[in-house]
């Protein structure tokens, strides 16, 4: 990451870090814990064979808890107005391709995603289509879209992301793990979605599909949960997470001991 210039003021190194991360500050910025701005950045585009591109959005929130911000005023794309399916819901941390939008192959390049929340307005630079935010990292996400067929112009729902921290998804031989019969193994999963189609929620399920004996979770339906196993052997289990028009899954297989 470039270094920021020692001879800026705090305030002058913290906008110049937004800059570089592809946003812009409008306003002033709390001095509060609580209530911070919420910054969309620009991941960057992909030129599609038809001419087309394929424009990816990202977010970063400093906020402890999800932060809901409708469409509108607060939350909109310029310079056309509207509702354009952007995020709504907005987590902690720093979230990318939560946008990702096919525009016709005449895009002048000119869109700015504005959001306001703590007293602050905040927005990505309004220059799309420069060279240097031409995409390379995430650029094979992008061209798995089927670009002549979706709607242009809006977000897209894209499929839930599914992991196990610390294993490698593998269809053909899923990693195992080690456990044992008289202890219980945390499953540390994790389940992401941009929060398309709206009002449905991601839904995530732990289950055994194979194994000598039972399974008990002791949260089912949460990515991160504890596992205890009746008989020793392998098990094979499954998280699955949908947003009620995509599904992901990732396997794991369970050595447990005696």
């Amino acid at each position: 990451m470039p270094v920021l210039p020692k001879r800026l003021s705090g305030g002058g190194r913290r906008l110049a870090a937004c800059v570089l991360l592809g946003f812009v500050v409008i306003g002033a910025r709390p001095s509060a814990q609580q209530n911070q701005p919420i910054y969309p950045a620009y991941d960057g585009f992909l030129k599609n064979p038809d001419g087309s591109y394929t424009l990816a959005f990202a977010y970063f929130s400093h906020n402890a808890d999800p932060v809901t911000i409708a469409p509108g005023a607060g939350n909109s794309f310029a310079p056309a107005p509207g509702d354009r399916m952007q995020p709504t819901t907005f987590k902690p941390g720093h979230w990318r391709f939560q946008c990702v939008m096919v525009v016709p192959a005449d895009f002048d390049g000119k869109m700015r995603w504005s959001l306001t929340y703590g007293g602050v307005t905040t927005g990505t630079s309004e220059r799309m289509l420069q060279s240097n935010w031409n995409l390379v990292e995430g650029a094979a996400q992008l061209a798995k879209i089927d670009f002549a067929k979706v709607p242009k112009g809006v977000c897209l729902n894209q499929p839930p992301t599914v992991r196990v921290l610390g294993v490698v998804a593998n269809p053909k031989t899923p990693p195992t793990l080690k456990a044992s019969l008289n202890e219980e193994l945390n499953l540390f999963g994790s389940a992401h979605d941009e929060g398309l189609p709206r009002g449905k929620g991601l839904v995530v399920e732990w289950k055994l599909l194979a194994g000598p004996g039972t399974v008990t979770f002791t949260i089912p339906g949460s990515a991160r949960t504890k596992a205890r196993f009746s008989a020793p052997g392998i098990y094979e289990l499954e998280l699955t997470a949908t947003d009620s028009e995509f599904t992901r899954s990732t396997r794991v297989h369970v050595s447990v001991g005696s």
